[in-house]
C-alpha cells in the first residue's frame, strides 16, 4: 500500500483547500491511471510466467482494478483478486492441507503396468509447503517511483 501525505504551511493548506477540486480531479484520474497500469503489469509481466507460469489462465483473468472515493477526500485504487488460491502463490503457505476423497485411475503396481484400473483414495492430510512468489506486491514494488514522481506532478499542477 502506497499513502500520500501532503505537509506544509497555512497558505499551502488554503490554497488546497481553495484548489480541492481540481486536486481531487487530478488525483481520480491519475489513481485510475495508475491502477490500469498497475493491473496491466501485473497480467502482463507477472502472470505470463515470469513469476507464475500460466496453466488455465484463471488467475491472470481474476486480477481487477477499482477506484473508489471519488466524491470524498480520499480516493484510493485497487488492483487484486478474489481467488482462494492467489493468497497462498503471494504470501507462500507452509502447512497441512486436507485431500477429499477421489477416484483415480491407476495403470501401474508394483513398478509394473497393469489395465487401468478405477481406485478410490481416501480423505488425508497432506504437508503442502508453497514458496512466496509475489505478483501483486512486487508489480506494485516496482512501480513506486513512477507512482511517487506522477503524483507529486499531478498535485503541483493542481496548485498551480
Amino acid at each position: 500500500m502506497i499513502k500520500g501525505e501532503l505537509i506544509g504551511g497555512e497558505t499551502l493548506k488554503l490554497d488546497a483547500a481553495r484548489k480541492g477540486p481540481q486536486l481531487r480531479a487530478g488525483m481520480t484520474q491519475l489513481i485510475t491511471r495508475l491502477t490500469m497500469r498497475l493491473l496491466v503489469r501485473v497480467k502482463g509481466s507477472k502472470l505470463s510466467g515470469q513469476v507464475l507460469n500460466v496453466r488455465t489462465g484463471k488467475l491472470r483473468r481474476s486480477i481487477n482494478q477499482r477506484v473508489a472515493g471519488q466524491d470524498t477526500p480520499m480516493v484510493s485504487g485497487t488492483v487484486g483478486t478474489n481467488l482462494v488460491y492467489a493468497r497462498p502463490h503471494e504470501y507462500g503457505f507452509k502447512g497441512k492441507v486436507t485431500i477429499r476423497e477421489h477416484v483415480r485411475t491407476q495403470v501401474t503396481a508394483f513398478g509394473r503396468s497393469i489395465t487401468p484400473v478405477q481406485v478410490m483414495v481416501g480423505s488425508h492430510a497432506r504437508n503442502v509447503t508453497l514458496p512466496e512468489r509475489s505478483f501483486l506486491r512486487s508489480a506494485l514494488a516496482d512501480m513506486s517511483g513512477e507512482i511517487d514522481a506522477q503524483t507529486n506532478a499531478t498535485v503541483l499542477e493542481a496548485l498551480k
